[in-house]
């Protein structure tokens, strides 16, 4: 599918649509609830209705994880999975709906992606890492191979997860971790 819409108006929002526009698909509006700005870049930003271009893929332009599952449960669109073209992703890696890997992102062999997961700039998941459902890993972070992120967890920009880490707090603090190990 070529026309894509994008939830949420902000500084993730546009990534997003750069990373679109990377790939020759087409963003065609944002929704978003705050409709103090009634165009980014020339595209519409109107309220979220589930009939306005319901063939199109929407992707969820919100970093923080309980805010974008909170608005994934409203949605009637389906998803779409997306994939900057400069990302190095392994051919047995598992994606799930709703997903963004952005530019630069490495993906091991055998890693698993949840549902609703930002993998932003410059990452590497390394072989077999678990990512849950809903979580970012912020730029330039590094998982080690084997290692399981739990659902929601955020991982601070440059943070390093050791290997087969076991992790299920809501957030890493850069380079200090309190590990809730399961």
């Amino acid at each position: 599918m070529n026309d894509w819409l994008i939830y949420g108006g902000g500084g993730h929002a546009r990534v997003l649509a750069d990373a679109i526009q990377a790939n020759a698909k087409c963003l065609i509006a944002y929704f978003d609830d705050n409709l103090s700005v009634e165009a980014i870049k020339g595209i519409p930003v109107c309220p979220y209705k589930a009939d306005i271009a319901s063939q199109a893929n929407i992707i969820i332009g919100i970093g923080h994880n309980e805010t974008r599952r909170k608005i994934v449960a409203q949605i009637h669109h389906s998803f779409g999975t997306l994939i900057h073209p400069s990302a190095v992703i392994a051919d047995d890696v598992t994606i799930g709906e709703g997903s963004v890997v952005l530019a630069g992102a490495v993906i091991q062999s055998g890693a698993i992606i949840g549902r609703h997961v930002v993998i932003n700039a410059n990452v590497t998941i390394d072989h077999d890492a678990v990512i849950g459902d809903y979580c970012s890993i912020y730029p330039n972070a590094y998982i080690g191979g084997n290692a399981h992120i739990g659902a929601g967890v955020t991982v601070a920009a440059c943070s390093v997860v050791d290997r087969s880490a076991r992790i299920n707090t809501v957030f890493i603090e850069e380079n200090i971790m309190e590990l809730d190990m399961y």
